[in-house]
């Protein structure tokens, strides 16, 4: 035996010969790319009760206006304005000021009929469109 060989405990040898063959640098790169998890980037989804979904990102959230009578007007630095209307939007409000919700969605007519009072409900949303950059 050559005086110079590396001894390695036996655990560290089976870990060893279980890897795979080495790749070059740009498979390895490649390989890397695909095992990473996606960071994912905070959008609000402005769900419409025709199907439609608008996805807007929070980073260019600039402004939230609540007016009593429950208007919640969403503002972005892009120009872009989204005026929601409807009953009991605070917990909509705290929602998007936190960064939190996930969706607005419109109510369908069926869902507007039967819905009660003290319940929370979108009845219509307006987007204007902002500077398309």
């Amino acid at each position: 035996m050559d005086s110079t060989a590396i001894k390695r405990p036996a655990h560290l040898r089976d870990i060893l010969e279980k890897v795979g063959p080495r790749h070059e640098p740009e498979v390895q790169e490649a390989t890397l790319k695909e095992a990473r998890l996606a960071i994912p980037t905070p959008m609000i989804d402005i769900v419409f009760r025709t199907g439609l979904v608008r996805s807007f990102n929070y980073a260019y959230l600039s402004e939230v206006e609540f007016k009593p009578g429950d208007t919640l007007t969403i503002k972005f630095t892009t120009g872009a304005e989204i005026v929601v209307e409807g009953r009991g939007l605070t917990r909509h409000r705290q929602q998007v000021r936190l960064h939190r919700a996930d969706e607005i969605r419109e109510c369908s007519e069926s869902e507007l009929a039967l819905q009660g009072e003290g319940v929370s409900q979108v009845e219509s949303i307006y987007i204007t469109e902002g500077d398309k950059q």
